[in-house]
């Protein structure tokens, strides 16, 4: 019985392989190949589109004038783009006497009062992210015209997209009239400052963490753009679910007017938001062009903010009532169980990878069959390590898709290699708090809460 399940098992594992590096090296060519037409095409741009770019703030006193500082210099005209930070009644809880907030240091900050940055207060303490973003959407569909040419873009306060990254939207929408899209993001933008403030094993545990993200985006995300765009755009046909992600993501004002905001039932809105436009076969169209994106800088952070996103696959149930009773006639039961399947597979697949990867290790060395241990290191070292050592090959690329140069020693791919067992099977723990959260909740009717996993 153990035997037939380790069969099983590296199986499994050995599938997962062969389709996760298909789409690795499908993906990082589609990258290649694109980003050089964006870069030659760049200047030709006639930049036809405005862009009102949000950003909710929460305590970001740290890094909020460099986000300003970056924002503002980003490659486009000057007078076709606006940002706007959104505060919340939250920033004023728990602040020191003698600490400016956020939003004290925006508007001393010599950009604010122009026409490029304006600062929107959510004015309520139990609001969310998107609670902050719902409140900005109603304000631009009431003060702002041409909706059908502009574009709303919503990024954290640690997001650094490309600095092409307007231009190309502008150029992608001018080409295929889109109404949304989508940029990933590599997320290196503090891959070499873990080891500040960390003990060696943390530092080299958030960098396989780091990667393993990375390797998400690539493996999963983008091929689920590329389905679901594809077979909407060309055959209007709803087969693929994909999601949207809560920073790079571009709708145009006149599609919002439709929608009029995201969902916020639920402690993640972004794969939400996928799921409904899916259904509603509307277009989530990849950026080939990325966003440089920061993670956790400790252990428990990153242990948190794999316990919020479990939530996004785990919630899919809860998106369909959602739907169900929205838009009522939008979708028939088909099509909401197919894509309810699509979106809890992977939650399932995330919960349960770290323990098969450990009983695949552990059998043979208990049945003393060092044979069976060849196939485990084999199987498991196609699935991550190797893909690691390809994502780390092209770790300059990756970044130059942000507008950002960097370089690692070449000892991380040795220590890539040796903490990449240990950081999938620690990957798998998060998911099963989430579960007991979930469970409490629908027995004490409160919202698990989502922990702040940054700065």
């Amino acid at each position: 019985m153990l035997y037939t399940l380790f069969i099983i098992l590296i199986t499994i594992t050995i599938l997962r392989s062969i389709i996760t590096n298909f789409w690795l090296f499908f993906i990082l060519k589609w990258l290649n190949i694109n980003y050089k037409k964006i870069i030659s095409e760049s200047e030709k741009n006639n930049a036809n589109h405005k862009f009102i770019l949000l950003i909710p703030v929460l305590k970001e006193q740290k890094i909020i004038n460099t986000t300003i500082d970056y924002f503002s210099k980003l490659n486009y005209k000057q007078e076709s783009f606006k940002i706007f930070f959104i505060s919340t009644e939250k920033e004023f809880e728990d602040q020191k006497v003698d600490e400016k907030n956020t939003i004290e240091i925006i508007k001393n900050n010599t950009l604010y009062g122009s026409d490029l940055i304006k600062l929107l207060h959510y004015p309520d303490k139990k609001g969310k992210m998107v609670d902050q973003l719902n409140f900005a959407f109603d304000y631009i569909l009431k003060n702002e015209t041409d909706l059908d040419k502009t574009f709303i873009g919503i990024y954290n306060a640690d997001s650094r997209p490309n600095i092409e990254t307007l231009n190309t939207v502008s150029m992608l929408a001018t080409k295929n009239n889109g109404r949304v899209y989508q940029q990933s993001a590599v997320f290196f933008d503090n891959f070499n400052q873990f080891k500040n403030g960390n003990n060696f094993w943390t530092e080299k545990f958030l960098k396989n963490n780091a990667l393993l993200q990375v390797r998400w985006t690539l493996v999963h995300e983008i091929p689920r753009l590329l389905r679901q765009s594809f077979c909407t755009n060309k055959f209007n046909k709803r087969i693929f679910l994909s999601h949207c992600i809560g920073h790079g993501l571009f709708i145009r004002s006149d599609f919002l007017k439709e929608i009029k905001k995201m969902p916020y039932h639920t402690l993640t809105e972004d794969l939400f938001f996928g799921y409904i436009l899916s259904l509603l076969r509307e277009p989530i169209n990849p950026i080939p062009i990325m966003e440089s994106a920061e993670m956790p800088n400790s252990f428990s952070m990153a242990l948190k903010q794999k316990y919020v996103w479990f939530f996004g696959p785990f919630d899919h149930f809860t998106y369909k009532k959602y739907f169900k009773s929205h838009f009522k006639n939008k979708a028939n039961n088909f099509l909401l169980n197919w894509f309810t399947l699509q979106g809890i597979f992977p939650a399932f697949a995330w919960l349960l990878s770290g323990w098969i990867f450990l009983y695949i290790f552990i059998y043979p060395i208990l049945s003393v069959n060092y044979n069976l241990l060849l196939w485990s290191i084999l199987a498991f070292g196609f699935y991550a390590p190797f893909a690691y050592f390809i994502i780390l090959c092209k770790y300059e690329f990756l970044n130059n898709l942000c507008s950002k140069q960097d370089k690692i020693s070449t000892q991380e791919y040795l220590w890539s290699l040796i903490f990449s067992l240990p950081t999938s099977i620690i990957h798998s723990v998060p998911p099963i708090f989430s579960i007991f959260a979930k469970l409490k909740s629908k027995i004490t009717k409160f919202e698990p809460q989502k922990p702040k996993t940054e700065r």
